[in-house]
């Protein structure tokens, strides 16, 4: 039983490691080019229904951070990252202003860390430079691939009626982070 337990408390560290193959995924599919945008789309949604899920099993079991846990942000940053790169890469999106973008973003949210050690700003920061990149890919669908960026949409409500309290513990956690973006270190 005690197997079964120590095997049950893995899970939730590996659906984050799942959205960690999926920005590797991601990656490789800009060999295909802008045909890959429904995959590309399709292995996004499956990354934030493990983000939805991994924790919520992590608070239930009452399971101590592993060095995967402590680490879910960067994976899920990796992940927006990679979609980013493959909508720069595939020519979906202009390169000098993306780039430029995400240079200036990294350089901002890195600052703000170095600035202040705060995690929190630093994750704050982040997450309103990252916030673009999180939906564009289904924007840009709706030119190219209309049914991802509806699916995309039916996602977002159905992840709204499912799990509110969850995202009003996001939106809280990112408005404690600016608010602490602002104040003073």
């Amino acid at each position: 039983m005690d197997t079964l337990m120590a095997r049950k408390d893995l899970i939730p560290d590996w659906l984050t490691a799942a959205r960690g193959l999926a920005a590797l995924a991601i990656l490789g599919l800009t060999l295909v080019g802008p045909a890959a945008l429904r995959a590309v789309a399709f292995l996004l949604l499956l990354g934030w229904t493990t983000d939805m899920v991994d924790g919520r099993l992590a608070r239930r079991w009452d399971k101590d951070p592993t060095w995967i846990g402590e680490h879910e942000f960067h994976i899920d940053m990796l992940m927006v990252l990679s979609s980013a790169v493959f909508l720069v890469l595939t020519g979906l999106v202009p390169p000098l202003p993306a780039v430029g973008y995400l240079v200036g973003g990294t350089a901002i949210s890195l600052g703000v860390l170095h600035r202040s050690g705060e995690f929190l700003r630093f994750k704050s920061v982040t997450m309103i430079l990252a916030f673009p990149w999180v939906f564009l890919p289904f924007v840009i669908a709706l030119w190219h691939d209309p049914v991802v960026a509806y699916v995309g949409l039916m996602w977002v409500a159905a992840a709204l009626i499912t799990d509110w309290r969850r995202f009003t513990g996001v939106v809280g956690d990112f408005l404690a982070g600016a608010r602490a973006f602002f104040r003073r270190p």
